[in-house]
């Protein structure tokens, strides 16, 4: 890579960690990370890789990719109302220019939200990526679960859906200034709402980052009821009509994902905190997912039903 190996790691990574916590007993530089847990909580722990030009397009600047590549992963995070504490990263490079550009936007995403990176490692890749390791901590029974959806249950939406899916086209289409292109190239993890959303008495949470239709399908038939979901109360609908018509807007906001909002679903006795949510469904007995614009459902089979799929 030009530069010593461990030479490059430290200019890079060490010491660059802004943020401490009191759960790393001891933190990068050494063979591992040590840490301890406080009594009564629980450890969440999560992982996610993101790759170029799989993740992300060729042209994207790689801070701006290692950023959102640290805030995908730190959505999990959210998702379960965890606390984050730590990251573990994972840095894969065509050569060092490419290593020190992705630290710049890794750590700048990590003490954005004074998280510690507590260790990782760095090799040459034909491909750059990075692998994320997140853990946060939250008390001992309280994790928000997509199996905890119950017939009765409101369902709930933090953020916007269908926006990072526009500014990416309008990236692939060179129009790099275009209304949605922020939404794209910066990606802001719901976590002090996730917390928020816990501490209130929700149970049940997931983050969309597989679009709107197939997460909402991974709540469901974990929680083994049915959903049912209208469109035109999510936040910002009536701008992605104004600006990429019914139909682009409909494919966007069930299908584009990486928009990392919150679904949540809630009793009528949880006490949510004021303006934090807006309300766009509700859950039933049954199974599946019922989307519909002003109370007209929609047909399935004009949507894609699937979301992203590496594999596809």
């Amino acid at each position: 890579m030009g530069a010593g190996e461990f030479q490059l790691i430290q200019s890079c990574f060490g010491g660059k960690s802004e943020h401490l916590n009191a759960a790393t007993t001891l933190g990068i530089g050494d063979d591992a990370s040590i840490h301890k847990l406080e009594p009564g909580m629980q450890w969440v722990v999560s992982t996610d890789s993101s790759i170029e030009s799989v993740h992300w397009p060729s042209d994207l600047p790689l801070a701006v990719a290692a950023d959102r590549a640290i805030c995908s992963a730190l959505s999990d995070l959210a998702a379960m109302g965890a606390q984050p504490l730590m990251v573990w990263q994972n840095v894969m490079a065509k050569n060092s220019q490419a290593v020190r550009e992705m630290a710049q936007g890794s750590l700048a995403a990590l003490n954005r939200h004074q998280v510690q990176l507590v260790g990782g490692d760095t090799c040459r890749s034909p491909v750059n990526a990075l692998s994320v390791t997140v853990a946060g901590q939250l008390p001992e029974g309280t994790a928000m679960l997509r199996s905890a959806a119950r017939a009765g249950d409101a369902i709930w939406l933090v953020g916007t859906l269908g926006f990072h899916a526009l500014g990416l086209q309008q990236w692939m289409d060179g129009h790099q200034t275009g209304c949605f292109v922020a939404d794209f190239t910066r990606i802001e993890p719901k976590l002090a709402q996730g917390q928020r959303l816990r501490q209130a008495g929700v149970r049940c949470c997931i983050d969309i980052s597989d679009g709107l239709l197939q997460d909402t399908g991974h709540v469901a038939n974990a929680s083994a009821v049915r959903m049912d979901i209208d469109l035109q109360y999510i936040p910002g609908w009536e701008k992605i009509i104004r600006e990429a018509g019914r139909d682009r807007a409909i494919q966007a906001v069930t299908s584009g994902g990486e928009d990392y909002a919150l679904l949540f679903t809630a009793a009528d006795s949880v006490q949510l905190p004021v303006d934090l949510a807006v309300k766009i469904g509700h859950c039933s007995q049954g199974e599946g997912v019922y989307l519909s614009v002003d109370k007209e459902e929609l047909v399935m089979q004009s949507l894609r039903t699937g979301g992203y799929d590496h594999f596809s």
